[in-house]
């Protein structure tokens, strides 16, 4: 098993592309988090607890 860890043999690309994927989304979705307006991250910490809202409710009221 390590000696196929060891001899990548030319496939290291796909590697090296599917971390920087990896990376990618991750600070992608980061930043995102981030710029959410904070209305919005209020509205949603509520939403476990919240008992009177109905499903007609959405962010952009």
């Amino acid at each position: 098993m390590f000696k196929q860890l060891t001899d990548l043999s030319g496939n290291e690309w796909y590697l090296i592309a599917s971390l920087w994927i990896f990376l990618a989304f991750f600070i992608t979705v980061g930043i995102m988090l981030f710029r959410m307006p904070k209305d919005d991250v209020n509205y949603m910490k509520g939403l476990p607890v919240d008992e009177t809202g109905s499903k007609d409710d959405d962010l952009t009221n």
